[in-house]
């Protein structure tokens, strides 16, 4: 719900300024159409690529893909009524946006998605806002007075947006208080889901060699931690849940292994010849486990 909410509100308000911005053309100059688009597709296809990042549960081709084309055309239909540099400019903010927006999708879909989704969505009108004021500046006001809002109403609008975005978050997610909760120390529920949640677990020992077998869900792995005993062959099943995602890609340095995980059952096996602590993680280290010899 608020992601749609979100995805609504910045076609709303994205028509609206490129609308303001084509009934103000012939009383703008070509650097501020430049900014102006720059900006708008920017922000849009930053907006757009961090929602379908989180929503995608970390595929990173779709969200490019489609954030940048968004970015590009919104790029484009804002600096074609001025000149080609306009456009090229909105063109290439267009992809530095959607790439930026898709990887910080990715990169928060396991962690706080609702808080990034306000925040981005918050900065996007507040961007949106100063555009209009930079418009209203560079014409007389008496020219396009027909068709622009009034300022009170321009501000309760946005602050109304803010609002709603809020209220949909508590109501469907978790109170924004839980997502704040590392600012003021541990709370009973994280507590709780520390408790349940299993870092640990020992190899099992079998006929010439010791087996684990280590989850690798979206949101990273479980158990993080496993126990083997040295000089003895290990064989760990990375059991993936899901498609797509830096988790994809596993890399134990200390052992020499890269594996391309798929979906299912992958096996790694090697024999660690000394005691000691070697981490295993994902393609973009963001995500990491220990191998604990023992």
């Amino acid at each position: 719900m608020l992601y749609l909410l979100s995805f609504i509100i910045i076609i709303m308000i994205t028509i609206y300024v490129i609308t303001f911005t084509y009934r103000a053309k012939s009383l703008l100059s070509e650097m501020t159409a430049m900014m102006i688009a720059m900006a708008i597709s920017m922000m849009t296809s930053l907006v757009v690529g961090t929602i379908l990042g989180i929503i995608l549960i970390g595929r990173l081709t779709i969200p490019v893909i489609f954030s940048v084309l968004f970015g590009m055309l919104i790029g484009y239909l804002i600096g074609r009524p001025f000149s080609l540099l306009a456009s090229l400019d909105g063109l290439l903010a267009g992809i530095m946006g959607g790439m930026m927006g898709a990887m910080l999708g990715v990169m928060v879909f396991t962690q706080d998605p609702v808080v990034m989704t306000i925040f981005v969505d918050v900065i996007f009108i507040i961007i949106m806002m100063l555009i209009v004021k930079l418009i209203r500046q560079a014409v007389q006001e008496s020219e396009i007075k027909s068709f622009t809002f009034k300022k009170n109403n321009w501000v309760k609008t946005i602050i109304g947006m803010i609002a709603l975005l809020l209220i949909v978050s508590v109501v469907f997610f978790k109170p924004i208080s839980y997502y704040f909760k590392d600012l003021f120390g541990s709370t009973s529920e994280v507590s709780e889901v520390s408790s349940e949640k299993t870092n640990e677990v020992q190899a099992e020992q079998k006929d010439g060699y010791q087996e684990a077998v280590i989850k690798v869900e979206p949101y990273g792995y479980t158990p993080e931690n496993v126990k083997v005993k040295v000089g003895v062959p290990v064989k760990l099943h990375f059991q993936k849940s899901f498609a797509g995602g830096c988790l994809s890609f596993l890399l134990i340095e200390d052992f020499q292994l890269e594996k391309t995980l798929k979906k299912g059952d992958n096996l790694v096996e090697f024999t660690p010849e000394k005691p000691g602590i070697y981490t295993f993680h994902c393609g973009m280290n963001m995500y990491f486990g220990k191998i604990l010899v023992e």
